[in-house]
């Protein structure tokens, strides 16, 4: 790795250490939270409200269900955290279409752009098998974190505690940030990735001999189709536009159930 590669993944490391190093702590404060202050505050004996069939107050069952509750809770954590680790994948494809986006504009002969053409076809096949992984965490997450969210305003919308509504705001963050933190590389790999484009082009109006335009030409031909995660008639492209419409499309779920219930009660 060049010096100059150095400074483009540390860029990208700088850019996205704040928000997932939170969202690690974020996660794992939810399950440490769930498990300490939500039994002293709501004065039930578990971390959740579970009716057993039989007595469980006695020593030593109480403390092996609430430690088996504790255990479950950061295994829950940890499936979080993996969704922080495929989004990372997707940051690191990302810097390397960047990192080859500079390599192009410093080439100066013939050679430099049959290398940057054979590290351009090589990222678009390592783009290509990133999204297939990645497209499955990615849906399972945001099938979850819809099915979560509409529960959770459904729990909502009946008079709860003051901790209960508390518990289910933090739980909403969560789903969100699992969401978001999925279209936000997926968004900038799209526009990393097409970059390389508009640099050949960029290229191409300032050079005349024809090698050279056969190479650029090539590059701009590979870069029309857009490096998407997303899944045929599942899930749309991940990006921007597509959180914002998830919002949308769930708070409509919400005001919809909310009409239903309350029509239903009158």
């Amino acid at each position: 790795m060049t010096a100059h590669e150095k400074i483009v993944f540390q860029r990208y490391i700088k850019k996205c250490l704040p928000f997932y190093s939170v969202s690690l702590i974020y996660f794992y404060s939810l399950t440490v939270g769930t498990i300490t202050v939500v039994p002293l505050l709501a004065h039930q004996p578990f971390p959740t409200v579970i009716e057993y069939p039989f007595d469980v107050l006695y020593q030593p069952l109480h403390t092996i269900i609430y430690l088996k509750q504790s255990i479950c809770g950061f295994f829950v954590s940890a499936h979080l955290c993996v969704n922080v680790y495929m989004a990372l994948l997707v940051w690191f494809t990302t810097a390397r279409f960047k990192v080859l986006a500079e390599q192009l504009r410093m080439a100066v002969n013939v050679y430099e752009l049959f290398e940057c053409i054979k590290t351009h076809q090589k990222l678009l096949k390592y783009a290509d098998n990133v999204s297939i992984v990645v497209r499955a965490f990615a849906f399972t997450t945001i099938c979850c974190s819809t099915v979560g969210l509409i529960t959770l305003f459904l729990l909502v919308l009946k008079e709860q505690s003051l901790i209960v509504i508390s518990w289910a705001l933090a739980v909403t963050v969560s789903g969100l940030l699992e969401v978001f933190m999925y279209t936000w590389p997926a968004e900038h790999l799209m526009h990393t990735a097409s970059e390389i484009g508009h640099v050949a082009f960029e290229i191409l109006d300032n050079h005349y001999f024809v090698k050279i335009w056969k190479c650029l030409q090539i590059i701009i031909m590979r870069n029309q189709k857009l490096i998407q995660i997303s899944i045929p008639c599942l899930m749309p492209a991940l990006s921007f536009n597509y959180f914002s419409a998830y919002l949308s499309t769930i708070l409509s779920y919400f005001t919809t159930l909310r009409v239903a219930i309350l029509e239903n009660n009158d």
